[in-house]
């Protein structure tokens, strides 16, 4: 085991002091999972004698701490858990190479799914769908964004309970149909009422 003192390009060829700069420098802007810090050095690596090294390199960031494929799902999880649900982050962590049990650790305290899809739901629609088109569509935009069908199907009880919607066969409705209005921002409809 290496002594934290000691500098961490001793006894590296010049290829892999290359190497481990690069590494360092993408492990200065955001955290990687080894796997997809190894992809990045390939793609960058000049010579092909010098993929040997990496794997030293990506040995020793690790032995020092740098390079943590826990704390790497620890960081992506506490970053995207607000904007997407547990299928969308797990895929997206195995994509970049960790491991299940990082995956499953770093999921552990996200237990409220349904708050995080309601959130950003409100965000995006803050009405219940008028129609099932609509709906559809709701469900969908959460559904790319990893949310469980339960969630899903919950905002969608929720909504209509809590938040009004526009009646189908309501005046609005009527008449913009006949307008050619499409929200009911567009139209106001108490300016039609002092018109009969």
């Amino acid at each position: 085991m290496e002594r934290a003192h000691e500098p961490l390009v001793k006894g590296l060829g010049d290829g892999a002091k290359g190497l481990l700069r690069s590494a360092v420098a993408a492990l200065a802007r955001r955290e990687y999972a080894r796997a997809e810090l190894e992809r990045k050095l390939r793609r960058d690596l000049q010579s092909p004698q010098g993929a040997s090294d990496i794997a030293a390199v990506l040995d020793r960031l690790q032995a020092r701490g740098l390079l943590s494929d826990e704390r790497m799902a620890q960081e992506f999880v506490r970053t995207h858990a607000a904007r997407y649900g547990r299928a969308r982050i797990e895929c997206e962590l195995e994509r970049r190479g960790v491991d299940r049990g990082a995956i499953a650790a770093a999921l552990s305290p996200v237990t409220d799914e349904f708050a995080a899809a309601l959130a950003l739901w409100q965000r995006k629609f803050g009405r219940a769908a008028a129609t099932m088109r609509e709906r559809a569509r709701q469900s969908r935009f959460l559904a790319a964004r990893g949310f469980a069908p339960a969630a899903r199907s919950s905002i969608h009880h929720v909504s209509e309970a809590i938040v009004p919607k526009t009646a189908k066969g309501s005046r609005f409705s009527k008449v913009s149909r006949l307008l050619g209005f499409t929200r009911e921002s567009d139209l106001d409809v108490d300016d039609l009422a002092d018109d009969e």
